[in-house]
């Protein structure tokens, strides 16, 4: 490419964007998620829970929609060295290098924690919190926190409770950035077991259903419905990806592992996402 051409410079340009665009879908598309994560247990239509649990629908971000949720991914160290920077101990990893995580139904469900924290002395709590770490862009996003986290991100809140309950704390620390000019959202929220009881029962019951659950509406106008990445799947009968998982002979077992009823055996990890010619959709 000469770049004295009339042009060149802004192809070449939209070239290079394009190609990390490209970049970033492969490299941050990582599949359907394995397991039914804690994150997702605060939305309200069980059908859509179970849809997602049963791969019925992988849906593929814009290069940019990736980039913006790896952002999310790296604010996380920032946020620690804030904490560390104000004399807060901070658990990011065990003392094995592994992260915090949480298991539910057999391995099926569970999540992974941002960490836990001790307080500065000075501070005169003397117990350990739970710290969760979000990012939003400016608008009702961020700003409707000022109603509480619990009220503004009640899938956020869900998440917190869930891993609260699990590793027996009271207290969570969540932080929450605006990714647009840096400003800090805090809240002390006090964790409510009994809801994360609740939606572990919750999470077990998708999990364990060989057929879809009732869905949160019975019009796909519904706020909900409207936006929904399985809408079609939900009202208009649009076929499943294939793969095991949505499969009617797929089941869950013991050890977050899949068994296949028609051929009578595991299902081996790496086939799962593909499928056999046997395939036969579970909805």
């Amino acid at each position: 490419m000469n770049l004295e051409d009339p042009g060149a410079s802004i192809q070449l340009a939209r070239r290079i964007k394009a190609d990390i665009d490209a970049y970033c879908v492969k490299a941050y598309d990582s599949g359907p998620r394995e397991h039914l994560g804690a994150s997702e247990l605060g939305h309200p239509c069980n059908r859509y829970l179970w849809f997602v649990f049963r791969w019925i629908h992988h849906k593929q971000y814009t290069g940019r929609m990736y980039r913006l949720f790896q952002r999310g991914k790296l604010e996380e160290a920032r946020f620690i060295e804030y904490l560390r920077g104000i004399g807060f101990t901070v658990w990011e990893v065990t003392e094995d290098g592994e992260q915090h995580r949480i298991i539910i139904a057999q391995g099926h469900g569970g999540g992974s924690l941002d960490g836990v924290c001790m307080f500065p002395q000075e501070y005169q709590i003397d117990e350990p919190f739970l710290v969760e770490f979000k990012t939003n862009g400016t608008g009702r996003g961020f700003t409707e926190l000022s109603q509480g986290v619990q009220l503004a991100k009640p899938r956020h809140y869900a998440q917190m409770c869930v891993y609260g309950f699990k590793y027996q704390l009271r207290y969570g620390l969540y932080l929450n950035t605006n990714k647009n000019d840096d400003d800090i959202y805090v809240e002390i929220v006090k964790l409510n077991w009994t809801l994360a009881q609740e939606l572990e029962a919750k999470a077990e019951n998708i999990i364990a259903s060989q057929e879809p659950l009732a869905r949160i509406a019975e019009s796909p106008a519904y706020f909900e419905c409207k936006y929904c990445d399985c809408k079609d799947h939900c009202f208009n009968q649009r076929m499943p990806d294939k793969n095991c998982r949505s499969c009617i002979e797929a089941v869950t077992i013991e050890k977050a592992r899949w068994y296949c009823q028609l051929f009578d055996q595991t299902i081996p990890k790496d086939f799962i996402k593909s499928g056999c010619d046997e395939w036969k959709p579970i909805i």
